[in-house]
């Protein structure tokens, strides 16, 4: 699946940008050389790529997290379609998978239980 966002007049450097959503990183990988060959692509500057891989949740899950995953769950997103999309890039570092399981649990609960007021509006 990609979704594209027209960026232009956002004060960003760019005109658009994907979003690709894969369970696979070489189908998202086949898609952008696909894309680079048009017309479009070949003269489209990338100047910044974050990678991410969907994946089932390692943390916040019915067993981990009980609470923290019906919230995130019941969550129904019911306004007009969007216009913008938000992304947060996340990078962990050592210092995090030093850390136990149950502390990046921890961690993970406090970074997202404040957002649950928020996500029918997202």
């Amino acid at each position: 699946l990609v979704d594209l966002y027209l960026t232009r007049g956002l004060e960003t450097n760019s005109d658009f940008f994907f979003r690709i959503n894969a369970y696979d990183l070489a189908k998202a990988q086949t898609f952008m050389r696909e894309f680079r060959s048009t017309t479009v692509g070949k003269n489209a500057d990338v100047f910044e790529t974050l990678v991410g891989v969907t994946k089932p949740l390692n943390y916040i899950s019915k067993d981990k997290s009980p609470g923290l995953n019906a919230g995130l769950s019941s969550a129904t997103y019911s306004g007009p379609a969007p216009r913008y999309v938000i992304v947060i890039p996340v990078k962990k570092n050592a210092e995090w998978w030093n850390m136990s399981p149950e502390e990046r649990l921890k961690e993970m609960e406090v970074h997202t239980t404040p957002t649950l007021a928020y996500l029918v509006n997202v």
